[in-house]
């Protein structure tokens, strides 16, 4: 090591407290016994890389014990808003990844060339939900930066549900997390609701399907009386893997059934927009254009995956192309078009 690099390490050892320094230590013991041999060197680098980061931030995130990962946001709101004027403010962080991980291309998205192509590809079918594109994906950047520059002292909270979308974005960051040595915890919500109410009426009327969907004070009743434990080393393993394999796929669409994630068709969610088409058709007096929001909206209403309304957007234009669906107005935003079912789709 030289002699320059050696000063620095010093340095940034010397700017711990004893809380810190015991708390490195102890995972560089923990980490070691759970390693081969020949994995220790990575994560003895990946700490050196932290502690080189924490020299150069020159105490910046001092004091912030946890880091809360969360996907959406409006999740990212929320939790935030929650710990307001609370100690949290003083001891968390959090970051948010505003992306929606069941659509759209996800390969090498840990990379600067992965991040650009899926942005590139939901600019040319999103139109124009991406019109501030630069602003959001230097948001999605940076915060994969944060990610990666994690202390290892710092413990993370990852906010899931039972949806495609924080389930890949769960194992994404496994992945972006992996060989660091830091405690990980996963909050499920979903599983966090059904454990605080537990009242059948209030379940069958209404179940969160994203995180996205509690209030401020139900995220900080759960964070705060939900068990957390330590993700187990085999399980942050297999999801890992299941994360690097993630970033492999080309595919364009994920889904989340009997607690496993699936690559799905581009079509799959065709069939449930042609019969809301048809149920609202029978609900007019006369054959005629519906509102594509209109349709949208119930749409997403009965479907159990979540996809965001973009994404069905997308799919009523292919319709569209295809002749399923005519319509009138303009296809440049949902706002300014209408649609209906070809009759021969009515039967």
């Amino acid at each position: 090591m030289k002699m320059e690099d050696l000063n620095w390490l010093k340095q940034a050892i010397s700017k711990l407290d004893e809380q810190e320094a015991k708390a490195l230590l102890h995972v560089l013991l923990v980490r070691s016994e759970q390693h081969e041999e020949n994995e220790l060197s990575e994560i003895l680098q990946s700490v050196k890389e932290s502690l080189h980061r924490l020299s150069k931030n020159d105490g910046k995130i001092e004091g912030l014990e946890t880091v809360h990962i969360v996907f959406g946001d409006s999740t990212g709101g929320s939790l935030k808003a929650s710990f307001r004027e609370t100690s949290y403010e003083l001891t968390e962080e959090i970051i948010v990844l505003s992306d929606n991980f069941s659509v759209g291309p996800i390969e090498s998205l840990h990379t600067k060339k992965g991040l650009e192509s899926r942005f590139q590809w939901f600019k040319e079918n999103y139109h124009p939900f991406f019109d501030d594109f630069e602003q959001y994906k230097a948001g999605m950047v940076k915060a994969v930066e944060k990610i990666k520059a994690i202390t290892p002292d710092q413990q993370v909270v990852i906010w899931t549900g039972e949806n495609a979308a924080e389930q890949t974005g769960l194992r994404i960051v496994l992945y972006l997390l992996d060989k660091k040595p830091n405690k990980v915890l996963e909050l499920n919500t979903f599983k966090a609701f059904h454990e605080n109410f537990m009242y059948s009426q209030l379940e069958e009327e209404w179940l969160p399907r994203t995180s996205g969907e509690l209030t401020p004070e139900r995220l900080l009743l759960f964070y705060e009386q939900f068990e957390l434990r330590p993700m187990r080393l085999a399980k942050r393993h297999a999801l890992c893997d299941e994360g690097k394999n993630l970033l492999r796929m080309e595919s364009l669409l994920r889904t989340w059934e009997h607690g496993e994630l699936w690559h799905s068709n581009v079509d799959r969610d065709d069939d449930i927009i042609i019969r809301c088409a048809k149920y609202l058709h029978k609900e007019q007096s006369t054959y005629n254009f519906m509102k594509s929001a209109r349709l949208i909206g119930e749409v997403i209403g009965h479907m159990q995956q979540y996809t965001g309304d973009e994404w069905i957007e997308f799919r009523l234009r292919a319709l569209i192309s295809k002749e399923v669906f005519v319509y009138r107005g303009d296809l440049q935003a949902m706002r300014l078009y209408e649609v209906k079912l070809n009759e021969e789709f009515l039967r």
